[in-house]
């Protein structure tokens, strides 16, 4: 394949690029020390999308939901991917939209070719907490993790000022989906993806008229089950034939979308029952109000045992009035056999929480 060239003019951060300029300028700056390594990191994977060197892009994914790896993209796969969300979002050439997300990631290198492919203005800001702190102005599209949100609702950052906004990586706490549901902008949709799809797949309306109940397909998209429950998933122009997956679902609508229920690699086998930890700490989170992980800890007897851990964020704790109400709500096999609070739940550099340092916290209690 060869290079990728913008039909049109590319913006960045204010300034505007002609297609000959693009490529050459990027790699200038992405050697330029001056540079903080993110903004480094940023021009890097702009200088190598745009490169005629190869067909594909190396990704390598978090580890969060099995073992770090590397998975080959193909640019044709990205490009059709960005396109699909340019008309789904109905974005064009010149609207702002945000990036916030690390470019290590295949999130962040999204927002990038979204904006190449669409001649878009691309805004950036370091990834942190609070993305909406240092950037001013109205944006047409902006892709966050939870973590962000939940402090941008917290501090009271001007989430309004999103036309749209799309949710990844990770279960939004009850709290915030509450706040959210209530929000008249910007129009919120929590997001499906993984690397080998470059991007979402499907996506569920959460605030508005008519939310969705059920993450819902993107144009072309074909979903079934395998014999374990677990989600495949086909994407033309972006897949090399089905993409198994270890997601849990139930498909709804009739083939047009799925209720996500969780990972089967996190499924926890205690005394024989199996226990998704995500459907569960998605009704305790709504029971304590609080950020939770249900993680799996040895017992000699029931095999696995569950262990509550709770965010606190130097909120007042009480673990004891949580099991009293926990024994009111839940059924005893999916009671947690204790309960640890962190300030903060360890996620990794895309935001996504932790799960194998949450049960390395759990190691070093002892």
């Amino acid at each position: 394949m060869s290079a990728f060239i913008p039909t049109g003019r590319f913006l960045l951060d204010g300034r505007t690029f002609v297609p000959e300029e693009i490529r050459d300028y990027s790699s200038r700056m992405e050697h330029n020390e001056s540079l903080p390594a993110w903004k480094r990191e940023l021009f890097a994977f702009i200088h190598l999308f745009l490169d005629d060197a190869g067909e594909e892009i190396i990704q390598s994914t978090s580890g969060t939901t099995g073992d770090p790896g590397e998975v080959p993209l193909k640019r044709s796969s990205m490009i059709r991917s960005a396109e699909t969300t340019l008309d789904f979002f109905h974005l064009r050439p010149g609207d702002r939209i945000l990036l916030c997300l690390p470019v290590h990631y295949i999130a962040g290198k999204m927002m990038v070719v979204r904006a190449l492919v669409g001649g878009l203005h691309l805004i950036t800001t370091e990834p942190a907490s609070r993305p909406l702190k240092e950037v001013s102005g109205s944006f047409r599209f902006a892709a966050m993790v939870p973590l962000q949100v939940y402090e941008s609702l917290r501090n009271e950052d001007p989430l309004s000022d999103l036309d749209q906004l799309v949710i990844g990586g990770g279960e939004l706490p009850s709290s915030v989906r509450e706040k959210l549901e209530k929000a008249e902008r910007p129009a919120v949709y929590e997001s499906f993806a993984m690397t080998e799809t470059c991007s979402h797949f499907a996506l569920k309306r959460i605030n508005g008229k008519r939310p969705d109940r059920h993450f819902r397909l993107l144009e072309g998209v074909r979903i079934w089950k395998d014999e374990r429950g677990c989600l495949v998933v086909e994407v033309p122009g972006v897949t090399t034939g089905k993409i198994i997956t270890s997601d849990l679902v139930e498909i709804t609508g009739g083939g047009n979308g799925f209720q996500w229920l969780g990972r089967m690699d996190n499924v926890i086998k205690s005394g024989g029952v199996k226990i998704i930890p995500e459907v569960l700490e998605q009704r305790i989170g709504h029971l304590l109000n609080r950020t939770c992980l249900i993680l799996p800890e040895k017992d000699p007897r029931l095999g696995q045992r569950i262990v509550l851990l709770v965010e606190t964020r130097n909120q007042p704790a009480s673990p004891e009035t949580w099991e009293e109400l926990l024994r009111q709500y839940l059924p005893a096999h999916e009671l947690p056999r204790r309960i640890v609070t962190v300030r903060e739940i360890p996620r990794n550099p895309s935001f996504k929480p932790d799960r194998k340092a949450a049960v390395s916290l759990l190691s070093s209690e002892y």
